[in-house]
């Protein structure tokens, strides 16, 4: 009986402890309120892809994990220069490393090297792929996280961090919810494309509330002795110089391309064979154009099918077995973004042409805005709550005195 009174008094300090180290953590995480989007709207067009050299498309991956803390995270028995080895291979000119909030320095003498890291570690994969990052930030929210949390850790991260990415937002049910993306802001970029889940739904509902938001898609890749996990998602870059500055200038500018191309068994530890049919069968595009109000785009090989896409997610035309895929943009059409099928099941997902009231005025205004009341009455209440768990721990310590 003593034994098992005194594993039940180690059992409530762990969980006294972990209540109260949950409560410490969320302590210091304001209250926001938000303010109501609007639809992107004006006479303008943005077409991200104007004027680009579109000969000059590079093949890249940013989300990618090493082998770190023993093994604790997934991350198989991938090295860095296993990873960078193969991703070579197949003619990727940039090959990031993410490894959960830990920055690798692999690579950090070559010009195209971004510092990286997923940050995040809750049950519920609300995770950010951080690029260009000085800092990994180590504290999340390990379980429930509120909409003011999820804006709180985009902008804490990006303090230390240029680019703050959602990561396969679509990835677990109860983590980022695609109505989150209505509100959330000071963030550009989504990984709509993952080699775990697409995010359409998330990426429209930012689109249709107006949020500039522009696309990555990337492998996520834990084991690159599966050929087929990686060159699975991945981002075509319009860059002419393979250097950090000029990759993160075009990430920004929406002058990408996300890639789904679909897995061959017979490639199967066969990178050398995968690279020989990314070489031949991948499309490039060859012009990404808008003749006033007609977006205009060819590529190097017959369209299967071409899927224009504008509010709300609503398909709103569809064309089969094209050179070129046209689409007169109406009136109404906030933004269009195109999805393009290959005979092979290869996917093209381009970024979206969006309205604004002229080109200087193409982000809408920040949306969130700290509620100092709430904040301090929820603070309060935490710091009661940790009171009384004090009080109380003091309190039987000094009955036994």
């Amino acid at each position: 009986m003593r034994i098992l009174a005194f594993l039940g008094k180690i059992l409530l300090w762990i969980i006294g402890c972990f209540i109260g180290l949950l409560l410490i953590i969320n302590l210091f995480v304001p209250v926001y309120d938000f303010d109501e989007p609007h639809a992107f709207s004006g006479s303008y067009l943005h077409n991200p892809y104007e004027g680009i050299d579109s000969t000059t498309w590079l093949r890249c991956n940013f989300h990618a994990h090493s082998r770190i803390a023993g093994g604790v995270t997934n991350g198989r028995n991938n090295t860095p220069q296993l990873i960078d080895s193969v991703y070579n291979i197949l003619g990727f000119s940039h090959r990031g490393i993410s490894n959960y909030n830990k920055i690798c320095d692999f690579g950090s003498q070559r010009n195209d090297f971004i510092p990286a890291y997923e940050h995040g570690y809750g049950i519920f994969k609300i995770h950010q792929l951080c690029l260009n990052a000085q800092k990994a930030r180590i504290l999340d929210y390990p379980f429930w996280q509120t909409l003011s949390m999820k804006q709180h850790t985009l902008n804490q991260i990006g303090k230390h961090c240029e680019l703050v990415i959602p990561a396969h937002p679509n990835f677990v049910k109860g983590g980022y919810r695609a109505s989150d993306f209505k509100y959330l802001d000071n963030y550009k970029l989504m990984e709509v494309l993952n080699g775990y889940c697409h995010s359409p739904e998330h990426w429209d509902t930012a689109l249709s509330n107006g949020h500039r938001i522009y696309l990555i898609g990337d492998d996520d890749s834990h084991n690159v002795f599966n050929i087929n996990e990686i060159a699975k998602c991945f981002t075509l870059v319009a860059s002419p110089i393979t250097d950090s500055q000029h990759i993160l200038a075009a990430l920004k500018a929406g002058q990408t391309i996300g890639i789904f191309f679909p897995f061959d068994n017979s490639e199967k530890r066969n990178p050398e064979k995968k690279k020989k049919r990314l070489d031949t069968f991948l499309p490039h595009p060859i012009y990404i154009h808008l003749s006033n109000d007609t977006l205009r785009i060819a590529v190097s090989k017959n369209i299967q099918k071409a899927e224009f896409i504008g509010q709300d997610g609503k398909i709103l035309k569809t064309e089969n077995n094209i050179d070129e895929a046209l689409y007169a943009i109406q009136e109404n059409d906030c933004y269009v973004r195109t999805v393009l099928t290959f005979e092979d099941g290869t996917e093209m997902w381009l970024n979206p042409i969006t309205r604004h009231e002229n080109p200087s005025q193409l982000d809408a205004p920040q949306l969130h805005h700290l509620n100092y009341w709430k904040t301090g009455l929820l603070w309060t209440a935490y710091l009661i709550v940790i009171g009384g768990i004090l009080y109380f721990v003091i309190r039987k310590k000094s009955a036994r005195q």
